[in-house]
């Protein structure tokens, strides 16, 4: 399905790291998605995309962002469907795995590639 990008922008995002720390960390990664559509259907969906990684504990490192992505589904379509969310969804990932790795280098933190 082909799916128009329309807008993206982080609504949340909180950090911690922990500057002392000098070895290598094993971070986990949990996510959800949800979708927000109007009232009265007009072909737009908005994706929310909230993603965490930390290490076990947070002890060290947390970093939680929570992404909003806009979306146009083609004219013909009339119901958001399982179809259309995967479609959006795959946009509105990788615009978030984007702005997650700019944020990351940004603070000092080496590259991550969330797509890879």
């Amino acid at each position: 399905m082909n799916v128009e990008f329309v807008d993206f922008k982080t609504v949340n995002l909180s950090s911690m790291l922990d500057t002392g720390m000098s070895s290598e960390l094993n971070l986990t990664q949990s996510g959800k998605v949800s979708a927000k559509l109007p009232d009265e259907w007009n072909g737009y969906a908005v994706l929310y995309l909230s993603i965490k990684l930390a290490d076990p504990e947070e002890k060290h490192f947390v970093f939680d962002i929570t992404t909003e992505t806009i979306v146009k589904l083609p004219d013909d379509v009339t119901e958001f469907s399982d179809e259309a969310m995967n479609a959006g969804l795959e946009i509105a990932q990788a615009k978030t795995f984007e702005a997650i790795r700019t944020i990351t280098v940004g603070m000092g933190i080496n590259e991550l590639d969330l797509g890879a």
